[in-house]
């Protein structure tokens, strides 16, 4: 009779577990869908949001922070008054350095990292280019180091290249063999995980395609 009641225990112990489980799977992807149709700042920012609220319940995962930065860092690009793009790029750090926390040698938040500071830049080229041009590329080169198969480390780093000059060491040539890279990559990678980022593909084969 102890047996079946520690086994009933157990049970009714774990089912709210898997239920919550259950909850933030679900509005984790029915989020992220969201945000692969956004179509304007509006729409970003209530991605943002509900990611926030996502992690707000749920401290110990870092995706809602990732997604929640990743939304305002994209909603950012679109952002043509400098100091709210600032504004934006500001939240976006302070949920990425949260996400970072719970799992700071995690590549993709390197990535995001290095994605984040070309926004800073376009708020004052000539002030702010070679400073954040050096810490997005260490940004790189630490996700690089941390995962050598993520191939938004490789598109993202052949962007920026083919956005330099050849006497900075950039151009297409230079641009060129990174994107090839990363389409290897792309059709290599693959994570179990159903919130795992997926972004960049689409994007680096359209740069691809440019210079064939």
């Amino acid at each position: 009779m102890k047996k079946i009641s520690l086994l009933l225990t157990i049970i009714l112990v774990s089912i709210p577990s898997f239920s919550q489980d259950n909850t933030y799977l679900s509005a984790m992807l029915n989020t992220i869908e969201l945000m692969d149709t956004a179509s304007g700042g509006d729409d970003y920012l209530q991605c943002a949001n509900q990611f926030e609220r996502i992690a707000t319940a749920e401290k110990s995962q870092w995706f809602p922070y990732y997604y929640a930065s990743y939304s305002l860092v994209l909603m950012s690009f679109d952002e043509p008054d400098g100091n709210q793009k600032d504004l934006l790029l500001d939240r976006a750090q302070l949920l990425l350095d949260s996400a970072f926390i719970i799992v700071p040698e995690e590549s993709e938040l390197h990535v995001l990292q290095a994605f984040l500071y070309p926004s800073r830049i376009l708020v004052d080229p000539m002030g702010r280019g070679m400073l954040y041009m050096e810490k997005m590329f260490a940004s790189l080169e630490t996700a690089k180091a941390l995962n050598p198969d993520n191939p938004r480390t490789y598109f993202l780093e052949g962007i920026n290249k083919l956005n330099l000059p050849p006497s900075m060491g950039g151009g297409p040539e230079v641009a060129k063999p990174l994107f090839i890279k990363a389409d290897a990559k792309f059709k290599t990678f693959h994570h179990e995980n159903p919130m795992w980022p997926d972004w960049g593909e689409d994007a680096n084969s359209a740069e691809l395609d440019k210079l064939q």
